[in-house]
């Protein structure tokens, strides 16, 4: 594999900057002009921290001044400004449907992380407890993968181990029983007709349920039932106040070699993460390039699909949530989760030997994968190992001008109780092969969401499962947590916050404050606080997930709006349009419409503005019943919305594709009349794929 030459040349970025900053803001053809006259690669990356870190303009030279030292800007100024990628390359062309270039499988059955859940049961004279390592299917369904069943009371007292099987029905290894093994938290019963195996012993225990309040515990062993109950009981999971903190809203990472040329084929590149445990057949982490090509062969680059960059197992466990990549584009980082444990990893993408061909192919990094990539990881726990912390969170990368100097932030979580956990700020980041240290770690009074930091506060902000939002100062080897007021009561979702960066806002999103899913609006300094309403509470999904905003909001020039899609009646998914007065969020929205027809969960919102065709697009996923016949059908699928004019007409002719359980969050890629160099990449949730579309009214 020819080697990479990724290394972005920070003294041209640094002049784009200091024009901007001279006196006032120039024009978008002025910074390109600029950018030209000193031409060296110019590195983009486009990663979840995009969506939560945001530069709005300003007006006032003092304002953008305080961004001088942040490289996040520049690259936030780039992604907004794609008509100055690849000059020259710009068009008028118009399609009327988006299509789906390539889409490559990435070997699970579905896009959602594992998590541990514990639970208890009394059924007659048979009581216990046990534990389990479950996958969220999505309609507060759950899939056991792992766990213990401990017989306390009763008879055939002891432990059994989870029987692999399922979601589809399966028959026990002896005959006896057949079983699932799906739970449904959110219901009465939670176990279905057909249930969970349990095996140990030379006995086989299902347990199932077959009405409100009633069970059935059966034992099987030796070609006989040995134990037969059904009665009125309980089984009571516990996965509250959240399964999977910020894995529902997992994005791919995309590198741009250099906006100031053509797109390249080989450099530029495309990275997520796997909700999978890694093993001989299945990567967890998986990288692609000739992104600019499609099935036909006909696209800017000569293959008929991209091609497998690296296809790794990093340790033993999942990557459940988002990837962020360095700055020159030759390493990434991510949270590798087995829950209980998780680490903290700085992959260097390997350029010589076998790197994997496949996500059911992968090989592993370093010298046992016959290749130069490395790959080094810290324990994310505050003691070094012995309280176990699980993760499903993405780390915060803070970008500095030199990445050896770059640091992370990541939260981890533990379930127990009413839930904990802590955040952790690590050096070492994009440093070579240095391995990540941990600079210091804090407890957390409740389950964190991911961090994001602002510089210009210096504070490093995250919701909480007690409904808050809350912050660290990032200051001195002790920092403390500041928590701040309750405006979701009760348990709820932990989405991580949107950093408005220039106007010093915060936005954060919960999926019940008892009444209402709501997105709230706070200073920095989180001495007050506005919400909206965005639906009904919604305890099925953790939505509503991250708002968008329209082009007017980013420039101030015309009327600001926010977007989120909420949860209608409940599960009901909903685009609600929120208005501004003097910068402060209305509390109502002005408009909603329906996604889908009926109970689904949405996607984050991404938000998109086409220079060439001087139109904004919203993207959004349903996982189910979606609105927009044009996708072939009412299953999943992702939309585009216009929503250059206001509030967007969303109907059966929306423009969308099939997506099978919807989709994670959307990453929309480029303005160009390239053939497939104008896309959005994203992952299904279900038969999952890696995916990239050619977006809405693009060629």
């Amino acid at each position: 594999m020819t080697e990479r030459i990724v290394r972005a040349d920070l003294l041209s970025k640094s002049l784009i900057l200091a024009v901007i900053l001279c006196g006032m803001l120039v024009s978008a053809a002025q910074v390109a002009s600029q950018a030209a006259s000193t031409h060296s690669p110019a590195s983009i990356v486009s990663d979840w921290t995009h969506h939560h870190l945001l530069f709005p303009d300003s007006a006032n030279p003092s304002v953008m001044a305080q961004f001088r030292t942040d490289p996040r800007w520049i690259q936030n100024w780039y992604l907004r400004h794609r008509e100055n990628w690849w000059p020259g390359l710009h068009s008028r062309r118009w399609r009327k449907k988006a299509r789906r270039d390539w889409s490559v499988p990435l070997g699970i059955a579905y896009y959602e992380p594992l998590f541990d859940s514990t639970f208890t049961f009394s059924i007659g004279p048979q009581a216990g407890s046990g534990v389990l390592t479950s996958a969220d299917l999505g309609s507060g369904q759950l899939f056991a993968t792992a766990g213990v069943l401990n017989v306390s009371a009763g008879s055939d007292l002891g432990n059994y181990s989870l029987y692999p099987g399922g979601p589809v029905v399966t028959t026990s290894p002896n005959g006896a029983f057949i079983f699932d093994n799906l739970i449904f938290p959110l219901q009465d019963p939670v176990l279905d007709v057909d249930g969970l195996l349990f095996v140990g012993g030379g006995n086989e225990v299902n347990v199932w349920g077959n009405s409100p309040g009633n069970y059935s515990f059966y034992t099987w062993s030796g070609g006989s039932y040995i134990t037969s109950v059904t009665s009125a009981g309980t089984v009571t999971p516990v996965v509250s106040p959240a399964p999977d903190p910020g894995g529902s809203t997992s994005f791919p990472a995309k590198f741009a070699f250099d906006v100031n040329a053509a797109p390249s084929c080989t450099n530029d590149f495309v990275v997520m993460g796997i909700p999978s445990s890694a093993v001989a057949s299945q990567a967890n982490i998986i990288g692609l390039n000739n992104l600019y090509s499609n099935t036909g062969g006909t696209g800017y680059c000569p293959t008929t699909g991209p091609t497998v960059l690296f296809a790794y197992t990093s340790g033993t466990g999942q990557v459940p949530a988002s990837v962020v990549i360095s700055q020159s584009g030759q390493q990434v980082a991510y949270v590798e989760n087995l829950p209980g444990n998780s680490f903290f990893h700085v992959l260097t993408i390997g350029t010589t030997g076998t790197n994997g061909t496949g996500a059911t192919s992968p090989v592993a990094p370093g010298a046992a994968g016959g290749n130069n990539a490395v790959d080094v990881s810290v324990r994310l726990s505050p003691d070094g190992g012995t309280t176990n912390q699980s993760s499903t969170n993405a780390p915060f990368v803070v970008f500095t001008s030199n990445d050896s100097n770059d640091v992370a932030y990541a939260t981890t979580y533990d379930l127990a109780g009413a839930g904990s956990g802590y955040i952790y700020k690590l050096s070492n980041v994009f440093n070579g092969s240095a391995t990540p240290t941990i600079v210091w770690s804090i407890p957390v009074t409740a389950i964190p969401s991911a961090p994001v930091y602002d510089n210009i506060s210096n504070k490093v902000f995250f919701t909480d499962s007690a409904g808050r939002i809350d912050y660290v100062i990032d200051s001195g080897v002790s920092p403390s947590v500041f928590y701040g007021p309750t405006v979701a009561s009760g348990s709820t979702s932990e989405n991580a916050v949107i950093v408005d960066s220039t106007r010093q806002m915060i936005y954060a999103s919960f999926n019940s404050n008892g009444t209402n899913a709501i997105v709230v609006q706070a200073p920095t300094s989180l001495a007050s606080t506005v919400s909206v309403p965005a639906g009904a509470a919604n305890t099925t999904y953790t939505g509503p997930y991250l708002p968008d905003f329209n082009r007017a909001w980013y420039t101030g020039s015309g009327t600001p709006m926010m977007f989120v899609a909420g949860t209608g009646a409940g599960t009901l998914p909903t685009l609600y349009g929120v208005g501004f007065t003097a910068g402060v969020m209305n509390s109502s929205a002005t408009s909603s419409a329906a996604l889908a027809t009926g109970a689904a969960d949405s996607s984050p919102i991404s938000e998109f503005y086409n220079s060439s065709l001087q139109k904004d697009f919203l993207f959004v996923g349903v996982t189910n019943n979606c609105i927009a016949t044009t996708q072939g059908g009412a299953a999943g699928c992702v939309m585009s919305l216009d929503i250059t004019n206001g509030f967007p007409t969303v109907n059966a002719s929306t423009t969308a594709l099939a997506a099978s359980g919807g989709t994670s969050g959307i990453i929309p890629d480029n303005v160009s009349n390239l053939p497939e160099a104008s896309s959005i990449y994203y992952a299904t949730k279900t038969g999952t794929t890696l995916v990239k579309a050619t977006q809405a009214a693009l060629q």
